[in-house]
């Protein structure tokens, strides 16, 4: 007798199933995810995510564990999944911006660090708890891996902006994506420490101010 499938998951039995089943089984699908992603948030606003236990996740989303281990392995994977939409939405719009004519590096930079502090700020008391006093290594380097692969497709785009020097240009892409990314998640672990309300202006002049000579004179 084949097993009954979970409720929780999208359809994937080899059995038909009836009519709209595969539609009521995807809205408790979003349902189950939206209620993990609104418990991650509450509980990550109050204490790291490392420090998150399964089993009060799943209390506070009000599912059981079984279902949750079919949407991730750990409270930090559930924060990673909402946190890396939002910032990939970010990426989309720099990188169509940086490929845009008439802006500088300097607009482009100041652009692309406003809406990263809009995302900042639509996650404060998460960022503020998990960053403040380095608490947190998931967010640092959730920080880390989506700076450095959007520095990493604007130089893939624009081959031209890597920096000169020793080793193959793509050894030369990489180090010059993930020296600017943790010069990056260092500038907002820096921002997030400064007491609320923090300066909008102050996080987007440092880091149009930071930006590297190398890739400034490549795109003027």
């Amino acid at each position: 007798m084949p097993p009954t499938p979970d409720p929780a998951l999208p359809h994937g039995s080899s059995t038909p199933a009836p009519d709209g089943a595969g539609a009521s089984t995807d809205v408790r699908v979003r349902r189950t995810r939206t209620r993990l992603r609104e418990a991650v948030l509450e509980l990550a606003s109050t204490q790291p995510v490392e420090d998150i236990a399964v089993a009060d996740l799943v209390r506070a989303a009000r599912i059981n564990r079984t279902t949750f281990y079919k949407h991730a392995s750990s409270p930090a994977e559930v924060l990673k999944q909402l946190l890396y939409e939002d910032l990939d939405r970010v990426r989309v719009e720099w990188l169509a911006e940086a490929g845009a004519s008439g802006l500088s590096p300097r607009e482009i930079w100041e652009h692309a660090s406003a809406a990263l502090v809009d995302h900042l700020e639509r996650y404060d008391a998460v960022y503020t708890v998990g960053l403040t006093d380095r608490h947190s290594t998931v967010l640092h380097y959730l920080l880390v891996d989506h700076f450095t692969a959007s520095v990493r497709t604007l130089l893939d785009h624009d081959r031209g902006a890597v920096p000169d020097g020793a080793g193959s240009l793509v050894w030369r892409t990489e180090a010059a994506s993930r020296f600017l990314a943790h010069g990056e998640a260092g500038l907002v672990e820096a921002w997030m420490s400064l007491p609320a309300p923090r300066d909008r202006s102050l996080f987007v002049s440092a880091a149009a101010a930071l930006l590297p000579g190398w890739l400034v004179l490549s795109r003027s």
